[in-house]
């Protein structure tokens, strides 16, 4: 099936799916040619830890993909009640104001494997689904964002999705983007 077509139908669904990506790129990361929202992403404070990165290719090449606009960052979405679990930015794509997370599937000093995906999916979706139940934006629906740095990681993430409960899974589209050529998406080193 197209991806754009079958990510599109993802987003009208009531239940989880999931869509499988890849990204090759041909220039270096510094000579990537960004969107204004993700030339935002990458400058603005974000929450913390070493993912600017990673969002700001997310946005980029669900930009490209897809459609996707930047409405606001993770410091600027608002919560209800605060404190608990946030989004990384929120996109409208394809007319549907969407929140998104991100995360990277590897493992720092080992091979990731079939357990490391179980729970990489389980936080993450779990706390995509709190975010959505709290979030002062108008968005309903998620997309979680897996970077994934190859064809054994992504089945591994594609398996744990299949193997989760229907209630973590929600109505969240998982993307799972194959992306080897471009080492400090998993490796963070500032862009620039």
């Amino acid at each position: 099936m197209d991806q754009p077509f079958k990510f599109r139908s993802s987003l009208k669904m009531n239940r989880g799916s999931v869509v499988m990506t890849k990204l090759t790129t041909f220039c270096p990361l510094t000579k990537i040619k960004l969107s204004q929202g993700a030339l935002k992403l990458l400058t603005i404070p974000n929450a913390g830890g070493s993912s600017v990165i990673s969002e700001v290719l997310s946005l980029e090449f669900l930009s490209r993909s897809f459609g996707a606009h930047l409405l606001k960052t993770e410091m600027e979405v608002e919560y209800w009640p605060q404190g608990g679990s946030i989004t990384d930015y929120v996109a409208r794509i394809y007319d549907q104001i969407i929140g998104v997370s991100v995360t990277r599937a590897m493992k720092y000093g080992g091979d990731f494997a079939m357990d490391d995906a179980i729970r990489l999916l389980n936080k993450k979706l779990q706390g995509v689904n709190r975010s959505t139940a709290n979030n002062q934006e108008g968005w309903s629906k998620q997309v979680l964002h897996v970077w994934a740095t190859d064809k054994k990681t992504a089945a591994y993430v594609l398996k744990a999705w299949q193997m989760l409960d229907e209630t973590v899974r929600s109505d969240t589209v998982v993307v799972i983007t194959v992306c080897y050529s471009i080492p400090g998406l998993f490796f963070e080193r500032k862009m620039g």
